[in-house]
């Protein structure tokens, strides 16, 4: 083991080699005085590139292309910047040159008036009092135009980390990129300026945490002291979930390397310590973690830009309106898979971004109901402390968080590999592809933190007992995954437990209900032609066994109408729901089943309801209840 000594000294080291290449950053820029001579060219005597721009002396700010009425471009600090034509005003001009503020008056120069000269002296050349804006305006919008099409949606990248064309790790710590290089087992980083690489923009941004720069032995790895930090939580599966948890940790890191992120839900009552977990997070993350306790989607999108850092929301708790936490919720979906979304802009014009960030929520009770978020998720369900637990120790806030990232950029080159061992042995569990890779990729970079000396130490099986993951995390034993029906599932209960509004005086509520009064059709005091006439107020329609078919001999037939007002307004407020007068989405929901279930048959498929002979989804309802959950 390490002795603290020897770790202290290697936290000095990172310090200075820090110190040093800020020092650095602040030296190495020079911008000599305009009257000077720059190369061999005299200001304003420059030989122009194929951009018309000077050879003698590159600018300083970078010409990145032209999108609609936008011109691109890198400001001589490194700052992504994008103009309009207005914006090249001569103060407009000065902030671009905001860090080279004499080279635009050694390119276009504009001269004052020379000084009279005094009795005997020579004359004295004019001042270069400013630059021409013109001159300067015309140059930087031709040089954008030559560029050509450039698009922040899919060339820059913001904070965090992301993969190169080889399949290697970049890491954008805002000042810096950084790379990590393997040499015979150990780790080499290597900080580079920000600018174009390989194609994408990583854009000068405010600093977040580097990786730790200085050796790393398995007894200053801090993921070992991090999974029994989290272990001293009281969890519903206390073997699992502070693993899953140590995983999310190095998914969050990884962000927009990965090409799945999965999310994390705590779960738990007050006194379960949400908040002291969530605080720790932000210690290790630092100026890394986006966390806030009451945000909108909006909120998020506007502070990450194109970062891919992690996010944590607190308390995202459903409500009256649940409008606000839906849109959080679709933003973690769609940053899941790095999908693009929409957004309204101030001249409501739809705007595109895209997120690629893990996300953290913590709620007292899950907020996330529909099978499409629950496959992103882990939910890890917390239960109360007890009274006279101690504190867990406090995080190393200065170094713990750069170790763990500068461990996930040397292990990287081993993540597929381990991802497909811990992917398979989840599909043998029960998983589909989505639930292989939320738990695949948090097991995975567990996996690399952790390392097999340190899973020794602490009783976790990596890929050498796989078994034991495809058992503990079967899909039948998590109840996320037992809640996430299949969509045609959840939409065909939904419509036989909505309340009726039609029938709310009456002993039947819902069309469950009324369907299991009738059961096999032999109640004398309630039969098939009353359920017809109760079924034809809400729009659908009934068909008795064998009508359908063979497939529905012994069970009667559902008929849904693929267009139906009234059915639309069972679907009121859903996914399911349509707009006034079409087709709803209920149709292809429910065409999603198994055949056994679903008839679209258009021989048969034109059913009377309410008088009006209708297009049905014909649903055989003894084959749904008979059929397995998933």
């Amino acid at each position: 083991m390490a002795s603290k000594k020897e770790d202290g000294k290697g936290a000095v080291a990172a310090s200075i080699s820090d110190a040093r290449r800020k020092l650095a950053r602040r030296r190495k820029f020079a911008d000599p005085l305009p009257h000077l001579q720059r190369g061999d060219a005299w200001p304003g005597k420059w030989k122009p590139n194929d951009l018309g721009m000077p050879v003698e002396d590159p600018c300083p700010v970078v010409p990145l292309g032209r999108e609609g009425p936008l011109y691109h471009m890198m400001d001589s600090a490194g700052q992504f910047r994008s103009f309009t034509a207005s914006d090249f005003s001569h103060s407009g001009i000065q902030d671009l040159f905001a860090r080279a503020p004499n080279w635009p008056k050694w390119c276009f120069p504009r001269y004052g008036r020379a000084p009279a000269p005094k009795d005997g002296e020579a004359p004295k050349p004019p001042p270069i009092k400013s630059f021409q804006d013109d001159d300067i305006r015309e140059m930087l919008m031709k040089a954008c135009s030559e560029v050509g099409q450039f698009s922040a949606d899919n060339k820059l990248r913001g904070r965090g980390a992301w993969t190169l064309r080889g399949g290697g790790l970049i890491y954008h710590a805002g000042e810096e990129v950084w790379r990590c290089e393997v040499r015979d087992g150990v780790p080499f980083f290597r900080a580079e300026e920000t600018g174009m690489i390989e194609g994408h923009l990583y854009p000068l941004l405010p600093e977040i945490p580097a990786p730790y720069d200085q050796p790393i032995g398995a007894a200053d790895n801090p993921a070992g002291a991090l999974l029994e930090t989290f272990r001293k939580w009281n969890y519903e599966k206390p073997a699992i979930d502070p693993v899953l948890l140590l995983g999310w940790i190095g998914a969050a890191f990884l962000g927009g390397a990965l090409d799945w992120r999965p999310a994390i839900v705590l779960v738990g009552d007050k006194g379960t310590g949400k908040s002291t977990l969530q605080k720790g997070l932000e210690d290790l993350f630092g100026d890394a973690l986006f966390h806030s306790a009451d945000t909108s989607a909006a909120g998020i999108y506007q502070k990450m830009a194109h970062d891919a850092r992690p996010v944590a929301i607190d308390e995202l708790e459903a409500g009256a309106d649940n409008r606000k936490v839906d849109a959080v919720v679709r933003l973690m979906r769609a940053a899941s898979s790095g999908a693009m979304a929409s957004r309204g802009s101030a001249d409501h014009q739809a705007v595109e971004f895209q997120m690629r960030s893990a996300f953290l929520f913590s709620a007292i009770n899950n907020p996330l109901q529909s099978s499409q978020d629950l496959s992103r998720v882990a939910i890890l369900r917390l239960r109360p402390l007890d009274k006279d637990q101690a504190m867990p120790p406090p995080i190393d806030a200065d170094t713990a968080g750069r170790k763990i990232l500068a461990r996930l950029m040397a292990e990287w080159r081993r993540f597929p590999e381990t991802y497909e061992a811990y992917a398979s042995a989840l599909s043998a569990g029960g998983h589909d592809g989505r639930g292989q890779k939320t738990y695949g990729t948090l097991l995975a970079c567990a996996d690399m933190m952790l390392g097999p000396e340190l899973a020794e130490q602490l009783g976790v099986p990596l890929t050498e007992d796989l078994d034991y993951w495809r058992d503990e995390l079967a899909a039948d034993k998590l109840p996320e995954v037992e809640d996430a029906a299949p969509n045609w599932r959840a939409c065909l209960t939904y419509l036989l437990t909505a309340p009726v509004q039609q029938w709310r005086n009456g002993a039947r509520t819902t069309v469950g209900k009324l369907l299991a009064d009738l059961g096999d059709g032999r109640n004398e005091q309630f039969n098939a032609a009353m359920a017809r006439n109760e079924l034809a107020l809400t729009g659908l329609g009934l068909l008795d066994p064998g009508a359908a078919g063979t497939i529905s001999n012994a069970s009667y037939v559902l008929a849904v109408p693929n267009s139906s007002p009234l059915v639309g307004k069972l679907f009121e407020g859903t996914q399911w729901a349509g707009s006034p007068g079409s087709g709803g989405p209920w149709k292809d929901a429910l065409r999603q089943a198994p055949a056994s279930i679903v008839i679209t048959d258009k021989q048969i498929n034109r059913v009377p309801i309410g008088g009006v002979r209708m297009r049905c989804t014909l649903v055989v309802l003894k084959n749904f209840h008979e059929a397995p959950e998933r």
